[in-house]
């Protein structure tokens, strides 16, 4: 049998004004009102820059080869930009030590 909607209506709980701000700043794009109370992000990714370097032309064909094997072979990283990202982290990782 189905209830009445005013059955419904009465039997929902009242929503405070602190738990709609809370709904509605959790369910936002964008924080807005008091920042203290905003959600903060999460983890999100560093913004990328594109940037041109110069390379031998040797070294340019043996990474876009090992590029182009590890996106046959599904693995990563399967683009140029992505080998260099990762040889550099590891030059400058090693360069912290």
């Amino acid at each position: 049998m189905v209830k009445k909607p005013s059955q419904q209506a009465s039997a929902r709980q009242t929503v405070t004004a602190e738990q709609a701000d809370e709904l509605a700043q959790r369910l936002a794009d964008k924080p807005y009102g008091d920042p203290a109370k905003s959600v903060p992000e999460k983890d999100a990714p560093e913004k990328q820059c594109r940037t041109t370097i110069s390379l031998y032309e040797s070294m340019l064909l043996q990474v876009e080869d090992l590029a182009l094997k590890n996106k046959r072979n599904g693995k990563d990283p399967k683009n140029v930009s992505a080998i260099v990202r990762e040889a550099l982290e590891l030059y400058l990782s090693d360069k912290k030590s």
